[in-house]
């Protein structure tokens, strides 16, 4: 039987140069979540040239990773299809819609193009669309039924992260359409489905971790994602209450998206000790072999991404006391989206024959 570790894909654990484009990892575009949230987070702390270059090197992975996905679609379409249809890796997928709309916040937020984000906004929407119900009508008439332990894994939270980064996009954008209330509006819809979802799929997740045999082999990174997906309902709530807090028509549900907001951030905040003891149990204990996998990008966007919810809703509540936490996990996440990447460097073929060669 495979644990969810090899059920999210061949090609999680295989050294780069292995990789061809025929198994290339689904999930790649949260490499782009990744560097999108740090630079965020370090825009919001004020090391904005830093912030700037993250932007840029963004850029380039965005571009890069949509040619690699074309290509194989127009190659391998059969191969595309099936990872669609996995239960598991098809998922990951959704790490476009999440990715897209990340690299759009960037440039709203740092670059102040307003006009270039929401052609972002509209193209992670649809993007969503497209992904999450393929995903849902391939599941569903699927037959036979995959069990609960080859299939669930903190990827599944992609769902939410997706739905909630149409939220957070649109929120910061909608100031810049004549349509602003249809955007707010979606906005907001968005923030509430992606809290419905959460509060299922965290159920299905959490009765896997009590019920069901864990090897720490398959504690694997993207159960980071627990804590990033209600981290990301968070700051999709605290936008959507910036806005409300200047326009009439959302203004009567600020001081409720605000309350419900804590819900989150607070369940957010509970999820964090336990998933760094788990780490260090899966590594140091139980010594799985800590080496470079794709998948370890799905463990920075939840720490950069709970430093920029906490900024915000800090800002938003007034609770300043918490706004050191922010700056902690933004530091965090910027020391791992480094060690993360020179893994991805030492991976790359071309680093591989220099270390063989010497």
């Amino acid at each position: 039987m495979n644990s969810p570790a090899s059920a999210i894909g061949r090609y999680p654990g295989q050294p780069l140069s292995q990789t061809t484009l025929e198994n290339f990892f689904p999930g790649y575009f949260a490499l782009v979540m990744a560097t999108g949230i740090v630079s965020i987070g370090l825009f919001l702390w004020k090391w904005t040239s830093l912030a700037t270059f993250f932007l840029g090197l963004n850029a380039f992975f965005y571009v890069t990773l949509w040619i690699i996905l074309i290509a194989r679609v127009v190659k391998f379409p059969k191969v595309v299809w099936d990872d669609l249809h996995h239960p598991a890796r098809g998922v990951t997928f959704l790490t476009l819609v999440a990715g897209n709309n990340v690299l759009g916040s960037q440039i709203a937020v740092i670059a102040q193009r307003q006009d270039i984000a929401l052609v972002f906004w509209i193209i992670g929407f649809t993007l969503w669309i497209l992904l999450l119900y393929t995903f849902f009508l391939v599941n569903i008439m699927k037959e036979p039924k995959p069990s609960l332990e080859q299939s669930i894994s903190g990827a599944w939270l992609l769902i939410v992260v997706s739905t909630e980064s149409v939220a957070v996009l649109g929120a910061i954008i909608a100031n810049s359409s004549s349509y602003h209330h249809i955007i707010a509006f979606i906005a907001l819809c968005a923030y509430m489905i992606g809290g419905m979802f959460y509060l299922v799929l965290i159920g299905l997740i959490l009765y896997r971790w009590l019920f069901i045999s864990m090897k720490a082999e398959t504690l694997t990174p993207p159960y980071w994602i627990n804590m990033g997906a209600v981290a990301i309902i968070s700051l999709a709530g605290s936008r959507i209450v910036m806005y409300a807090n200047t326009h009439e028509m959302l203004s009567h549900w600020a001081n409720f998206i605000r309350s419900f907001t804590l819900f989150f951030w607070a369940f957010a905040t509970w999820w964090v000790p336990l998933l760094f003891i788990m780490f260090g149990y899966r590594h140091f204990i139980a010594r799985v072999p800590l080496r470079y996998d794709p998948q370890y990008w799905s463990m920075v966007f939840p720490m950069g991404m709970y430093g920029v919810c906490t900024f915000t809703y800090a800002g938003i509540t007034g609770f300043s006391f918490i706004k050191p936490i922010s700056a902690i996990f933004v530091i965090l996440a910027v020391t791992t989206w480094i060690i993360v990447f020179i893994g991805l460097l030492l991976e790359l073929p071309v680093f591989n024959k220099k270390v063989k060669n010497q």
